[in-house]
């Protein structure tokens, strides 16, 4: 018998939803911070799914599309978060700090090569804050993950 960690999905998605609140709360006070404004972060992630003239544009609308796209994806990735532990690694706060890491990584690299509006953010969001606010989402993910654990025992085949 193996003794293993199980994250729900509802867990995963919860922690991965205020991870994602957690991250937008960092990032929106560090781009005030910089002078980028507060809402920068929201503006450029709406810019994802908008377009950079949509970025340049501004408004409220940007804003509300940058922080649902940002408050769905955290949700799938918590969702994602849950699978990992579960199929492979069975290590809460390791799994969420690497996948999220990882996901900076696809996302600024592999995503803003591809679409235009994740170009533009990956080319003016400072590195630190990128790769600190990615922290941040990967240990609130983790934290509330770790709370929300049930220990099973899986029969070792």
């Amino acid at each position: 018998m193996k003794q293993g960690l199980h994250v729900s999905y509802l867990s995963g998605a919860i922690a991965g939803l205020l991870g994602g609140i957690a991250m937008a709360l960092v990032a929106m006070m560090a781009t005030a911070a910089l002078g980028m404004g507060l809402f920068a972060a929201p503006i450029m992630i709406g810019g994802i799914a908008l377009g950079p003239a949509a970025v340049m544009g501004g408004g409220v609308e940007i804003i509300i599309v940058g922080l649902a796209l940002h408050m769905m994806l955290s949700i799938v990735f918590g969702l994602f978060y849950a699978l990992v532990v579960n199929a492979w690694t069975h290590e809460i706060w390791t799994t969420g700090i690497v996948l999220a890491l990882a996901l900076w990584i696809f996302n600024f690299y592999g995503v803003g090569a591809i679409l235009p509006g994740a170009h533009l953010m990956a080319q003016n969001e400072p590195l630190l804050l990128a790769v600190m606010t990615h922290l941040v989402f990967g240990a609130v993910m983790a934290f509330v993950a770790s709370r929300a654990v049930s220990r099973s025992v899986a029969t070792a085949s």
